[in-house]
């Protein structure tokens, strides 16, 4: 089988991201900050009993549940991502501590419609918003998808139900996405922690 050339990987932003396995050696070291934000996620995580119900949204290679689910061993988790091989991956990570997750396949629009798979306690999306929403907008309309997004998964909650964000900036930055997240009406939100372009922020929904 043919194999791509090497000196994609070399040029600066440039690399086989779509690759789950490449990504997985690369992240940490193209990303420094990525590991210290997964720390992050799990600092601004309420306590989850057992039972909770938690979506890791645009899970890609698991990276994000793998963390809380280390953390919190008694959650039930979902894996939600539109690539079928990256779930493939993400499953077999999370096998390595449970019994598993439930992986669903979806292309996860900025539509406002729910996300599904739930209701859900907590969502957690980690380096996926940007993904989800595209880069190739920006301005009012990039807001208005943002919070459109932040619809659909509010919809998909439990009441009193979380989410945590974990990205960067963007292409409307941190303060507008917070916005967007209330006036999709998520309440006490908030930014947990930011360095540099990336950022944690969360709100809950009403009980």
């Amino acid at each position: 089988m043919k194999t791509p050339s090497w000196r994609k990987g070399l040029l600066g932003k440039g690399g086989f991201w779509q690759n789950g396995y490449w990504y997985d050696l690369h992240v940490e070291r193209r990303i420094p900050l990525v590991m210290p934000m997964l720390e992050e996620i799990l600092a601004a995580l309420p306590p989850l009993g057992p039972g909770v119900s938690v979506c890791d949204l645009g899970c890609g290679t698991g990276n994000a549940g793998f963390a809380v689910m280390s953390a919190y061993p008694g959650i039930r988790l979902t894996l939600l991502d539109r690539d079928e091989d990256l779930l493939v991956l993400a499953q077999s990570k999370l096998a390595e501590i449970s019994d598993g997750a439930l992986a669903i396949r979806a292309e996860i629009r900025a539509d406002g419609e729910a996300i599904p798979g739930g209701p859900f306690d907590v969502v957690v999306a980690s380096l996926a918003l940007q993904d989800i929403v595209g880069a190739d907008i920006e301005g009012a309309e990039a807001e208005s998808h943002y919070e459109l997004l932040f619809q659909g998964i509010f919809d998909a909650l439990n009441p009193g139900g979380h989410l945590i964000v974990a990205d960067g900036a963007g292409t409307i930055g941190l303060y507008r996405q917070m916005k967007a997240m209330e006036r999709a009406g998520f309440m006490d939100v908030d930014c947990a922690w930011r360095q540099n372009e990336l950022f944690v922020c969360g709100g809950r929904t009403p009980e």
